[in-house]
Protein backbone atom coordinates (compact mmCIF):
# COMPACT_ATOMS: atom_id res chain seq x y z
CA UNK A 1 0.00 0.00 0.00
CA UNK A 2 1.19 3.16 -1.21
CA UNK A 3 1.15 6.35 1.53
CA UNK A 4 -0.51 9.31 0.49
CA UNK A 5 1.50 12.21 -0.71
CA UNK A 6 1.27 15.03 1.55
CA UNK A 7 3.65 17.69 -0.32
CA UNK A 8 0.51 19.50 -1.59
CA UNK A 9 -1.54 19.36 1.15
CA UNK A 10 0.69 21.55 3.01
CA UNK A 11 1.01 24.18 0.68
CA UNK A 12 -1.63 26.11 2.08
CA UNK A 13 -0.18 25.30 5.41
CA UNK A 14 3.19 26.70 4.68
CA UNK A 15 1.96 29.99 2.56
CA UNK A 16 0.20 30.83 5.24
CA UNK A 17 3.24 30.66 7.68
CA UNK A 18 4.92 32.37 5.13
CA UNK A 19 2.46 35.35 4.70
CA UNK A 20 2.61 35.64 8.86
CA UNK A 21 6.02 35.55 8.72
CA UNK A 22 6.26 39.10 6.57
CA UNK A 23 3.52 40.82 8.09
CA UNK A 24 5.04 40.14 11.52
CA UNK A 25 8.65 39.96 11.44
CA UNK A 26 11.11 37.95 13.51
CA UNK A 27 8.62 34.98 13.52
CA UNK A 28 10.29 31.83 14.18
CA UNK A 29 9.84 30.02 10.27
CA UNK A 30 12.12 27.36 10.75
CA UNK A 31 10.38 26.58 13.68
CA UNK A 32 6.63 26.51 13.28
CA UNK A 33 7.11 24.78 9.84
CA UNK A 34 8.64 22.07 11.61
CA UNK A 35 5.51 22.23 14.03
CA UNK A 36 2.67 21.89 11.14
CA UNK A 37 4.77 19.44 9.25
CA UNK A 38 4.63 17.18 12.57
CA UNK A 39 1.07 18.03 13.32
CA UNK A 40 0.00 17.48 9.53
CA UNK A 41 2.20 13.84 9.34
CA UNK A 42 -0.05 12.61 12.39
CA UNK A 43 -3.42 12.26 10.62
CA UNK A 44 -1.99 11.10 7.73
CA UNK A 45 0.27 8.28 9.35
CA UNK A 46 -3.30 7.25 10.90
CA UNK A 47 -4.96 7.07 7.57
CA UNK A 48 -2.31 5.36 6.49
CA UNK A 49 -2.61 2.47 8.64
CA UNK A 50 -6.61 2.53 9.50
CA UNK A 51 -6.76 1.64 5.81
CA UNK A 52 -5.12 -1.26 6.18
CA UNK A 53 -7.02 -2.12 9.34
CA UNK A 54 -10.06 -1.51 7.80
CA UNK A 55 -10.28 -4.81 6.27
CA UNK A 56 -10.71 -6.03 9.62
CA UNK A 57 -12.93 -3.45 10.91
CA UNK A 58 -10.31 -2.25 13.45
CA UNK A 59 -8.42 1.15 13.71
CA UNK A 60 -4.95 1.79 14.72
CA UNK A 61 -6.22 2.98 18.52
CA UNK A 62 -7.85 -0.86 18.75
CA UNK A 63 -4.66 -2.35 17.08
CA UNK A 64 -2.33 -1.17 19.73
CA UNK A 65 -4.24 -1.80 22.21
CA UNK A 66 -4.15 -5.58 21.05
CA UNK A 67 -0.14 -4.95 20.82
CA UNK A 68 0.52 -3.92 24.08
CA UNK A 69 -1.53 -6.55 25.69
CA UNK A 70 0.25 -8.80 23.51
CA UNK A 71 3.50 -7.98 24.56
CA UNK A 72 2.61 -7.92 28.24
CA UNK A 73 3.60 -11.14 30.45
CA UNK A 74 1.69 -13.60 30.12
CA UNK A 75 -0.90 -11.32 27.58
CA UNK A 76 -2.78 -10.20 30.43
CA UNK A 77 -2.75 -6.33 31.94
CA UNK A 78 -4.84 -4.16 34.11
CA UNK A 79 -7.53 -1.59 32.19
CA UNK A 80 -5.28 1.41 33.98
CA UNK A 81 -2.10 -0.58 32.59
CA UNK A 82 -3.32 -0.12 29.14
CA UNK A 83 -4.38 3.53 29.62
CA UNK A 84 -1.39 4.56 30.57
CA UNK A 85 1.03 2.60 27.72
CA UNK A 86 -1.39 3.86 25.33
CA UNK A 87 -1.77 7.44 26.85
CA UNK A 88 -5.60 7.01 26.78
CA UNK A 89 -7.89 8.58 28.76
CA UNK A 90 -9.39 6.22 31.39
CA UNK A 91 -13.09 6.72 29.14
CA UNK A 92 -11.60 6.32 25.58
CA UNK A 93 -9.60 3.10 27.14
CA UNK A 94 -12.77 1.32 28.56
CA UNK A 95 -14.77 2.11 24.70
CA UNK A 96 -11.85 0.57 23.24
CA UNK A 97 -11.57 -2.82 25.55
CA UNK A 98 -15.73 -3.08 25.36
CA UNK A 99 -15.08 -2.99 21.65
CA UNK A 100 -12.50 -5.93 21.59
CA UNK A 101 -14.70 -7.48 24.16
CA UNK A 102 -17.60 -7.88 22.20
CA UNK A 103 -15.40 -8.82 19.31
CA UNK A 104 -13.87 -11.78 21.79
CA UNK A 105 -10.42 -10.70 20.92
CA UNK A 106 -10.16 -9.86 24.84
CA UNK A 107 -12.10 -10.88 27.93
CA UNK A 108 -12.07 -9.21 31.67
CA UNK A 109 -11.16 -11.85 34.33
CA UNK A 110 -11.79 -10.84 37.72
CA UNK A 111 -8.43 -10.75 39.99
CA UNK A 112 -8.10 -13.84 42.27
CA UNK A 113 -6.24 -11.94 45.04
CA UNK A 114 -8.78 -8.47 45.25
CA UNK A 115 -12.12 -9.01 43.50
CA UNK A 116 -12.49 -4.58 42.82
CA UNK A 117 -9.55 -5.25 40.53
CA UNK A 118 -9.84 -6.52 36.83
CA UNK A 119 -7.87 -7.88 34.18
CA UNK A 120 -7.61 -7.72 30.43
CA UNK A 121 -6.21 -11.17 28.53
CA UNK A 122 -5.75 -11.84 24.85
CA UNK A 123 -8.26 -14.89 23.98
CA UNK A 124 -7.12 -17.50 21.85
CA UNK A 125 -9.18 -15.70 19.02
CA UNK A 126 -7.50 -12.33 19.75
CA UNK A 127 -3.91 -13.94 19.37
CA UNK A 128 -5.12 -15.86 16.46
CA UNK A 129 -6.28 -12.41 14.75
CA UNK A 130 -2.99 -11.18 15.74
CA UNK A 131 -0.89 -13.53 13.73
CA UNK A 132 -3.25 -13.60 11.04
CA UNK A 133 -2.84 -9.46 10.80
CA UNK A 134 0.52 -9.01 12.23
CA UNK A 135 2.59 -9.87 8.51
CA UNK A 136 0.80 -7.46 7.00
CA UNK A 137 0.68 -4.69 9.35
CA UNK A 138 4.94 -5.18 9.42
CA UNK A 139 4.97 -5.08 5.50
CA UNK A 140 3.30 -2.17 5.73
CA UNK A 141 5.45 -0.21 7.92
CA UNK A 142 8.33 -1.82 5.87
CA UNK A 143 7.25 -0.25 2.94
CA UNK A 144 6.40 3.36 4.65
CA UNK A 145 9.83 3.95 5.87
CA UNK A 146 11.78 2.00 2.51
CA UNK A 147 12.32 5.94 1.71
CA UNK A 148 14.55 6.58 4.36
CA UNK A 149 18.14 4.27 4.76
CA UNK A 150 19.54 3.29 7.90
CA UNK A 151 21.11 6.56 8.83
CA UNK A 152 18.31 8.54 8.39
CA UNK A 153 15.78 6.25 10.61
CA UNK A 154 18.19 6.52 13.45
CA UNK A 155 18.75 10.18 13.00
CA UNK A 156 14.38 10.52 13.06
CA UNK A 157 14.35 8.40 16.18
CA UNK A 158 16.75 10.23 17.87
CA UNK A 159 15.33 13.97 16.85
CA UNK A 160 12.12 12.88 17.87
CA UNK A 161 13.09 11.40 20.98
CA UNK A 162 14.29 14.44 21.83
CA UNK A 163 11.81 16.67 21.32
CA UNK A 164 9.49 14.10 23.33
CA UNK A 165 11.82 14.68 26.03
CA UNK A 166 11.53 18.41 25.91
CA UNK A 167 8.06 18.38 25.83
CA UNK A 168 8.56 16.05 29.15
CA UNK A 169 6.94 12.90 27.34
Amino acid sequence: MKAPACGHSFAATEHAIDTIARRLPGSPREEVVLTRLLLHVQPLLLGYFNQSLAAHDMNETTWMALMVLYAHPEEKLMPSELSDALAFSRTNATRVVDDLVTRGLIRRQPCGVDRRRTYLELTDSGLAFIERVMPGQRQQVRELWAVFDNEERAQLEALLRKLMQQLGG
